[in-house]
C-alpha cells in the first residue's frame, strides 16, 4: 500500500516569528496552527532528548497538502551544514509557481533579504524539456527552488521531436 503525499516539512529555524513572516511573505501561504511542543510524548516519539522543547507554526498553500511546519527549539542554535550536494539528508524544498509569476517572486525574494543563487534561468531537462528555474538561501540558510514546469502537452511535444540522448544544459 502506498503512503499518501508529504504531509508537511518540518524546517528548524532561529527565530519562528521571523521565518514565518518570511515564508507568509515569500510564498503567499498562510499561518495555521501555532503551537508549544514538549514533553515525554514528542521527544519519545522524534527521538529527542529529555526537556527540548520549541515553538511550531504551520504554514499552508492553496492545497492544503505540503505545509511548512517551522521549529524553534529551545537552546543554542548552530549551523553545521548548509544543505551542499554531497551532505546526506535533504538538499533543498522545491516549489512550483507558474512562469509568469517567477520573475517577481525572484524579486520579492531577494526584497525579503533572500539569498538568491541566481536569477531565473532556462534549464533544458533531459527527456523532460525546458523548466525556469532560481535557487534562494530563507534568512536561515534553507536552500528552496522555485521551478516553472513545461505541461504536460509541453512535455509529450518534447518527448516526441527530441532523441531520448538529449542533454541538460
Amino acid at each position: 500500500m502506498a503512503v499518501s503525499e508529504v504531509h508537511h516539512v518540518a524546517i528548524s529555524v532561529s527565530d519562528v516569528e521571523r521565518a514565518a513572516d518570511f515564508y507568509e511573505k515569500a510564498l503567499g501561504y498562510t499561518k495555521t496552527l501555532r503551537s508549544d511542543v514538549g514533553g515525554p510524548g514528542i521527544e519519545e516519539s522524534l527521538g529527542l532528548p529529555a526537556g527540548t522543547t520549541g515553538k511550531v507554526q504551520y504554514l499552508q498553500g492553496p492545497s492544503q497538502i505540503g505545509q511548512l511546519e517551522l521549529i524553534e527549539w529551545n537552546g543554542t542554535k548552530t549551523r553545521t551544514a548548509t544543505a551542499g550536494h554531497l551532505e546526506l539528508g535533504t538538499f533543498l524544498l522545491s516549489f512550483q509557481v507558474p512562469l509568469d509569476e517567477i520573475e517577481e517572486l525572484h524579486q520579492r525574494m531577494t526584497d525579503l533579504g533572500a539569498e538568491c543563487l541566481s536569477p531565473p534561468n532556462r534549464v533544458l531537462l533531459q527527456n523532460y524539456g525546458y523548466i525556469t528555474a532560481f535557487a534562494a538561501r530563507d534568512l536561515d540558510g534553507n536552500l528552496l527552488e522555485f521551478v516553472s514546469l513545461p505541461s504536460r502537452e509541453e512535455i509529450r511535444a518534447f518527448r516526441s521531436g527530441e532523441s531520448q540522448n538529449g542533454a541538460t544544459s
